[in-house]
């Protein structure tokens, strides 16, 4: 509840110090900007750029990157994903002795298997 009151102060504090510095700063006629304005050099420099223009091109550029990169990742992951495959295929020969985080292994299930053999030896 205090942070709450206190967050509530500086706030307030806050928007009070921007009304008054608001109030403070004089005001500035339109018409003076406008005309002073438009005999400025950069306003000149701005006005013959052809932004919409120069928005496309950038659009289609980063369209054409942002294409290219997708087919580079989608290549770089067919190749990881045929190493991957080699390296099953490979393991699939031998046998697995890493162990499963995900379930019992096949060590666990070949012990599994003997324990029954001895219970039903016994029986």
């Amino acid at each position: 509840m205090y942070n709450f009151i206190l967050q509530f102060l500086i706030m307030t504090s806050l928007a009070v110090m921007v009304y008054l510095i608001a109030r403070a700063v004089p005001k500035i006629d339109e018409n003076v900007v406008l005309a002073r304005s438009k005999n400025s050099f950069f306003d000149n420099l701005v006005h013959k750029l052809p932004l919409e223009k120069i928005d496309l091109i950038s659009s289609n550029l980063l369209e054409k990157l942002l294409r290219r990169v997708k087919i580079i990742i989608l290549k770089i992951d067919n190749v990881l994903t045929k190493k991957l495959g080699n390296f099953k295929s490979v393991n699939s020969k031998q046998e697995d002795l890493r162990p499963n985080l995900f379930g019992k292994s096949d060590l666990d299930n070949k012990e599994i298997e003997q324990e029954v053999k001895k219970e039903d030896s016994v029986k």
